[in-house]
């Protein structure tokens, strides 16, 4: 989501009737293998929190509970960004890649000031992640700009990566960290 610094992904070993423990170990391992410093989870419960510890892996917990309580949302922001800042790589989950992670997404960016708006930022989080946000995200959204937070200073290349509208000012380019466009049309599909 941030280049090289911020990643998401559904819960290590998967969510619901697919979780394994198996599956958990072995993808925590790869998450330690790719250098990543911090799993963040922002699940309600205590859930895999003991499989970091047995593996060594650093972690923090961030739950979001209630999507009307917004104070849990903000200081996740708060924490998320200080150790970004600090040079940390950060892999956030929650159960699964859904609405009420998009809905947290979309509200970072919108906090991080790399959004103008609501729609902006709900449309950068379509963006990345290929599929629209129902109302539970859009209410997460909504309940942080309602809150009227947001970050005094955003990091210059904390922009999400995969949408060009986000930022007028960002350098799209590669290397400077900027943004990346994701093609209209996957290349597995047009290599036929």
């Amino acid at each position: 989501m941030l280049k090289d610094r911020l990643a998401i992904c559904e819960r290590p070993g998967g969510c619901g009737d697919n979780h394994r423990s198996v599956r958990r170990k072995e993808e925590v391992i790869w998450i330690r293998r790719h250098d990543f410093d911090c799993i963040v989870s922002l699940l309600s419960g205590p859930h895999n929190l003991h499989s970091y510890d047995e593996l060594e892996m650093p972690h923090l917990h961030l739950p979001l509970g209630d999507a009307a309580a917004v104070a849990p949302i903000l200081d996740a922001y708060e924490e998320i960004t200080r150790r970004i800042e600090a040079g940390e790589r950060l892999l956030v989950h929650h159960e699964r890649v859904d609405d009420t992670l998009g809905g947290f997404l979309a509200g970072y960016w919108l906090w991080l000031g790399r959004c103008a708006d609501v729609p902006a930022a709900l449309h950068a989080t379509e963006r990345l992640l290929r599929r629209a946000i129902d109302p539970r995200g859009r209410e997460i959204t909504l309940g942080v700009a309602d809150s009227g937070h947001r970050r005094r200073s955003a990091p210059a290349d904390a922009s999400p990566v995969g949408d060009s509208a986000v930022s007028e000012s960002a350098d799209p380019s590669a290397e400077a960290g900027g943004i990346i466009e994701p093609p209209a049309t996957p290349a597995w599909r047009t290599d036929q």
